[in-house]
């Protein structure tokens, strides 16, 4: 079936912006030097990578050993060039991304101003698909946006068949999907109560186990792996972690508008407990809620696990800002641009706050506290203004 002649030259901006930007950026792009990171989570899917290229085997650390579907696959093209080749595979899921949240977007019925917002947010952030993932290149974060987006789309749709195959090949690029199965899971039985649940639960739930059978079976083959643990236990370790140090959730403040800026204000603002009515709501709210308290619970590089949030967060809060006066939505834009970094373009590493001084923590804390208050005075002023009117 052909596309309305609108929807295709939507298609075509979007698209055609997004790959002209990844050009710009590839080209402008300081890859990091791993040799001066010891750390870099990068050394990690290094030797995943050796081990399916050389059969080397080396100890890979928690959690990294859980994501050895992008190794694998870089490790199927010719050549030894590690770091163009996972370029190249990031390149293609790149791409599938910007397509499963289009189609995402266009399911939810997302005007085309919101969706340039949003594209324009996933593609020029600093810590977006592109600039992060181009600077950190040895990298498995640019399919999560596709297996999320895709994921997201299929439930809503009811197409739950897909899953069978969705979920095995997704729990094998990041361990944090199975989270996202079981809100599906949860969401599904909740709202289809009384409309026989189990007939098409069970699918989910098949394809759940399965994944996880076959998860297990293929780390079971790899190298050894060093601290051995579930990701609860990661999260209950961050949690007392935070328990213990409260300065870390203005860490988490700070690291949520340094992804996201002021534009979720608007969730809050529209929230409601009537609204739990809408399944849709529901499931987009759970999960932002969700990736939200990854950023504070699944490590410690906040602003990077909160932007892999992007297609249920910034999802939520296209749908709620399509909805606000335009005063609001502008005022929310103006003050969130300094969150993307737009200049210089190379990365530069310095703007994580995630393990920058308290100090410097507590001047953006301060900065986007304000910057809320300023919001929400502009909000009452105009839903004073219109009830005024009305």
């Amino acid at each position: 079936m052909l596309l309305p002649s609108s929807t295709r030259k939507d298609h075509f901006w979007i698209y055609g912006l997004a790959m002209v930007f990844y050009g710009l950026y590839y080209w402008m792009n300081v890859p990091k030097d791993y040799s001066a990171c010891t750390l870099c989570d990068g050394h990690q899917y290094a030797k995943l990578y050796w081990y399916f290229e050389h059969g080397m085997i080396a100890p890979i650390k928690f959690p990294f050993y859980n994501r050895p579907l992008v190794p694998w696959l870089v490790s199927l093209i010719p050549g030894s060039s590690i770091g163009l080749h996972f370029d190249l595979v990031n390149f293609a899921f790149f791409v599938i991304s910007i397509w499963a949240i289009r189609s995402l977007w266009l399911e939810l019925q997302l005007k085309f101003w919101v969706q340039l917002l949003g594209f324009g947010w996933l593609i020029i952030h600093w810590t977006g698909i592109i600039r992060l993932n181009l600077y950190d290149n040895l990298t498995v974060d640019v399919p999560l946006y596709f297996f999320q987006a895709l994921a997201l789309l299929l439930f809503l749709k009811k197409d739950y068949k897909w899953f069978l195959l969705l979920v095995p090949v997704a729990l094998l690029q990041k361990e944090s999907f199975l989270a996202i199965m079981v809100v599906f899971i949860g969401i599904h039985f909740v709202y289809n109560y009384h409309h026989q649940p189990w007939k098409q639960g069970r699918i989910l739930i098949l394809s759940t186990l399965i994944g996880l059978l076959i998860q297990k079976t293929v780390l079971y083959y790899l190298p050894e792996q060093l601290d051995q643990r579930s990701s609860l236990d990661a999260i209950l370790y961050h949690g007392h972690w935070a328990l213990k140090d409260p300065s870390r959730f203005i860490r988490w403040f700070t690291a949520f508008g340094s992804a996201y800026g002021l534009l979720p204000l608007a969730i809050f603002l529209a929230f409601g407990i009537r609204r739990f009515k809408d399944s849709k709501y529901t499931l987009l709210l759970v999960l932002s809620l969700m990736y939200s308290s990854f950023g504070l619970l699944a490590g410690e590089d906040m602003t990077r696990i909160l932007f892999l949030g992007f297609p249920f967060i910034m999802t939520l809060t296209l749908r709620e800002l399509q909805g606000k006066d335009l005063t609001f939505v502008f005022s929310a834009l103006g003050l969130s641009l300094i969150s993307l970094r737009l200049l210089p373009i190379p990365v530069d590493t310095h703007w994580a706050i995630d393990y920058a001084e308290l100090a410097h923590v507590w001047n953006w804390f301060f900065y986007y506290s304000l910057c809320v208050i300023v919001l929400l005075l502009i909000h009452q002023f105009k839903t004073n203004k219109n009830n005024l009117r009305s």
